[in-house]
């Protein structure tokens, strides 16, 4: 039988490795994309939004859904697209409404038969005309100067038709907004003619990849990131009739999407979207499914765990304890874990406890920099928490010690944030966890990673650094 030996790594730390992208066809989100409301899925950074995006993109969906990876993306061009007579926030709805609506027409006119159909014609026709091919690449959507419209595609505006539309920011007027959405409207009533005689019943957009490349979340970004998830809005009503469902998804990191703000964010957060959520079952799962591929259909975890405890706990229960309940993290933990157990001698290896505790420094030096990735574009001194953290030097601290150490750090600029209100950023990017009392004497710790919905409490005067965080930060496990 094969064992530890036989396992080269248990996958790459990218969710969108096949361990995760196989393991979402046993989630409830699947459904609620493929045939309910969602079209918008959050996620941490390493959740799974781009597993979720190559299921919906790869093997039996693929011939219905269109994948659009924004990772170079041309977002200075997209820019200059924008609608003047509307409020920022809505400045980017028309253009994302257009080139929903031409990746819209490239999929039903592969999907569809009817060649000689007089809307096929033309959508072919527009397509050629504008980009000299019909299936233009997403970057090259907004490349030419003027869009060149005929026939019955040809928009009306205030009794005038257009034959062209300007996407030159120099000659276009306030009416850009209204001339495009214009133009979507009459592209988008012929796919639905199409695929209505073609009967087709169901197409998908998928855009992955908005946060690639960004730094700093400027607000030009965020008026984009805004119009397309709102644009994706108008699509679904546009589009969705009858027995059909045609919508575009977005999979947008949670942390964006908290510091977006507009007026139909709340309605889209509570009817649209869906959260990637992970439990220690469900992580466990993970893990017993890459198993059985690695060591075949009948192996699971108890084949390479020796069966001792880590302080009463099972030893995965120990590792996911120190995720952010992320596939992700789980998968660094254990290729290290694997690394340090294939240096002891012998074939019949097992992993063991002191293999565990030998793998955490590596791993929690993995988890902050994971954390920077996911902190610094919001926030670029985040590093002066952990400095205080660091002073107090243990894993569970009170408020008035943390307040006390963080005031008397110096640093070259201002602090971005208080003292109280930086506890409360530690705690949304579940750096820290707050103690919460019972009536009947007891205690638990609540983290923003294992409770999403739950708030911040103002009133706690207990914390927890992140047992993750616990090797790289050098803190005693005394509780005070």
């Amino acid at each position: 039988m094969k064992g530890l030996r036989d396992i080269t790594s248990f996958g790459k730390v990218e969710a969108e490795d096949d361990a995760v992208l196989n393991y979402f066809v046993e989630m409830n989100i699947t459904e609620n994309i493929n045939s309910e409301d969602t079209f918008l899925v959050l996620g941490r950074k390493g959740s799974g939004k781009t597993a979720l995006f190559r299921y919906f993109t790869e093997d039996k969906h693929k011939e219905c859904s269109t994948a659009l990876n924004l990772n170079g993306y041309p977002w200075r061009i997209h820019e200059k697209i924008k609608d003047d007579g509307v409020e920022p926030v809505e400045s980017y709805v028309a253009s994302w409404k257009y080139l929903i609506a031409v990746e819209m027409v490239k999929l039903v006119l592969t999907l569809s038969d009817r060649y000689q159909m007089t809307e096929v014609i033309e959508l072919n026709k527009f397509l050629n005309d504008n980009y000299g091919t019909n299936s233009p690449s997403i970057k090259n959507i907004f490349s030419p100067q003027k869009l060149v419209i005929s026939g019955d595609l040809e928009p009306q505006i205030l009794g005038c038709k257009l034959g062209k539309i300007s996407l030159n920011k120099k000659e276009s007027d306030m009416s850009l907004g209204s001339e495009l959405n214009a133009l979507t409207e009459k592209l988008l009533s012929s796919v639905k003619k199409i695929a209505k005689v073609s009967e087709i019943t169901k197409m998908f957009v998928h855009f992955d990849e908005l946060d690639r490349g960004i730094t700093t979340l400027q607000d030009s970004r965020k008026d984009m990131i805004i119009g397309l998830v709102l644009a994706s809005k108008e699509i679904r009503k546009i589009l969705n009739e009858n027995n059909s469902l045609f919508k575009s998804v977005v999979y947008l990191r949670k942390d964006i999407w908290d510091e977006l703000k507009f007026s139909d964010k709340n309605k889209i957060t509570e009817s649209n979207t869906d959260l990637i959520e992970w439990t220690h079952e469900q992580l466990f799962g993970l893990i017993e499914k890459r198993i059985k591929v690695l060591l075949g259909s009948k192996a699971c975890w108890a084949d390479i765990d020796d069966g001792k405890r880590i302080n009463s706990q099972p030893k995965w229960k120990h590792i996911i304890d120190r995720t952010l309940m992320r596939p992700r993290d789980v998968i660094s933990f254990l290729n290290t874990l694997l690394e340090v157990t294939l240096k002891k001698e012998g074939n019949n290896l097992k992993f063991e406890n002191k293999d565990v505790v030998d793998a955490r420094p590596k791993y929690s030096n993995y988890l902050k920099h994971e954390l920077d990735d996911e902190i610094l574009p919001h926030w670029e001194d985040w590093e002066v928490c952990l400095q205080a953290l660091s002073r107090i030097g243990k894993l569970y601290f009170k408020k008035e010690d943390y307040s006390h150490v963080y005031k008397n750090i110096e640093t070259k600029e201002n602090k971005t944030y208080s003292e109280y209100q930086s506890l409360e950023e530690l705690y949304n990017f579940s750096v820290i966890e707050y103690e919460v009392r019972s009536g009947y004497g007891g205690s638990a710790w609540k983290s923003k990673f294992a409770n999403p919905e739950l708030g911040w409490d103002i009133n706690a005067i207990r914390f927890k650094v992140h047992l993750g965080l616990k090797e790289y930060m050098k803190l005693k496990e005394e509780r005070t």
